[in-house]
């Protein structure tokens, strides 16, 4: 099978991939869970952009939000596997898989990154006014197809610099609206998040997808980086 859009292109934006009304159940369910449950802000401060949220992780959305465990591993994945042509699974490290990400305004943020997995999607379970995700499409070079090496670290160095930047990458900027999907290639894709500029909190479902048995050699200390205020320097060439 050849490639479809998405590997062409490194991203594919679909509206309406649920309805308002599971828009408004997801952010029901949600709410019911933080009533009793009180979300750690996680904040990395770095120049550029920090990295600032609040998160539910794998480990407690299969715990406690078992609808939303559910279309992770049913509809989600049922959609990008039609999107690409090698096989992917949901990730065997439950706490990454996926998560739910909480914004608040004026404060909060994500860094510029790529991820660890071959495949991200982002639902967005409601319009803000900002929060807007950027991304340089297909835009890393991946040497040898794994990102863990010092070459790999210091090409990616340079191309994160501001003129090469401008002279060869070419940014997208995805909206928030409730129930659009974004889908990208998230090793490929070098992204971020913008300050929410509204009132409202933004929420989205992230969910990551790789080649079952796919190891990621950094996931230890990047799992402490992402989900804790523990000392951690990332020790991930991702977050460079």
């Amino acid at each position: 099978m050849g490639k479809t859009s998405l590997e062409n292109t490194g991203y594919q934006i679909i509206d309406n991939f649920i309805q308002p009304n599971e828009c408004d159940e997801f952010l029901e369910i949600i709410a019911q869970y933080r009533e009793n449950h009180e979300l750690k802000e996680i904040y990395r401060p770095v120049k550029r952009r920090s990295l600032r949220y609040q998160v539910i992780d794998g480990e407690q959305i299969k715990e406690g939000l078992g609808k939303i465990w559910d279309f992770y591993n049913s509809r989600i994945y049922d959609l990008i596997s039609g999107l690409v042509s090698i096989d992917l699974a949901p990730l065997a490290n439950t706490r990454v898989g996926v998560n739910i990400n909480v914004m608040q305004p004026g404060k909060s943020e994500y860094r510029w990154h790529y991820d660890r997995t071959r495949l991200t999607a982002m639902l967005y379970l409601n319009h803000v006014e900002g929060g807007e995700t950027e991304i340089y499409p297909n835009y890393r070079i991946l040497l040898e197809n794994n990102s863990h090496t010092r070459r790999q670290r210091v090409l990616d160095s340079f191309l994160q610099i501001g003129p090469i930047r401008a002279l060869f990458g070419k940014k997208m900027v995805i909206s928030p609206r409730a129930g659009r999907v974004a889908i990208i290639l998230g090793n490929r894709c070098w992204h971020s998040v913008r300050s929410v500029t509204g009132a409202d909190e933004r929420i989205n479902i992230i969910s990551a997808f790789d080649i079952p048995g796919s190891e990621f050699p950094m996931e230890k200390g990047l799992d402490s980086y992402l989900y804790s205020q523990a000392d951690s320097d990332s020790a991930d060439p991702n977050y460079s």
